[in-house]
């Protein structure tokens, strides 16, 4: 865990990869791009900010936490028993977790693969000047993921009960701020998407939560 600037509110971050990625056909998070795992790599990135991680699994749980064991990341592992009620449950199951003296949490997903970790501080820094404000990425004329949600909305994420996540809740809410990441537009879905990727070939899709 990183020392935590105490002067800064505290902010906790969710990894979702709880998903059964059925159209990928395997555990989606363990698969390769550029030498690394999904995960792996989202780990590495997020590590690389000044926040507490925690890592969502669900569906390939086993799998997935032998493999963070191998990297001597299973620590950062909280198991959603509630996955097949979908993205929603995840949240859930993140601020539950999220310490108390914690001013906010960040959700991600583990496939936005171009994501940097600019894209990541710049998020954050923004909140922490509007730690009492949403912040999202804006991309592709859509608001979603990554997106930091203040304490004062904890209540409202533990009520979710669908699989939109809280892509609702950003929209209802007149209290958002937006980032501008390209690099948030593209997810991957499938084994074939990953590959055109690994071959440098960029396909696009939009992803909201």
């Amino acid at each position: 865990m990183n020392n935590l600037d105490k002067t800064q509110p505290k902010l906790s971050i969710a990894l979702l990869a709880a998903g059964q990625a059925s159209r990928f056909g395997s555990p989606k998070q363990l698969a390769c791009y550029q030498g690394q795992t999904l995960i792996e790599r989202a780990i590495a990135l997020l590590e690389g900010v000044n926040c507490e991680l925690s890592i969502i699994t669900g569906a390939h749980h086993s799998d997935i936490y032998q493999h963070l064991t191998s990297i001597s990341k299973e620590d950062h592992v909280v198991f959603n028993q509630d996955w097949q009620q979908g993205m929603s449950s995840s949240i859930k199951a993140a601020v539950r977790h999220c310490p108390e003296d914690c001013s906010g949490v960040m959700f991600i997903t583990v496939d936005q693969i171009q994501l940097t970790q600019a894209d990541i501080q710049s998020l954050i820094d923004l909140w922490r000047q509007e730690s009492s404000r949403i912040v999202c990425a804006e991309y592709a004329g859509h608001r979603g993921v990554p997106a930091i949600f203040p304490r004062q909305y904890f209540s409202q994420l533990l009520d979710l009960d669908d699989d939109k996540g809280a892509r609702n809740l950003i929209k209802s809410s007149p209290n958002v701020s937006t980032v501008l990441l390209p690099n948030a537009e593209l997810d991957i879905d499938t084994v074939a998407q990953l590959n055109e990727l690994n071959n440098f070939h960029t396909p696009k899709k939009n992803k909201n939560i």
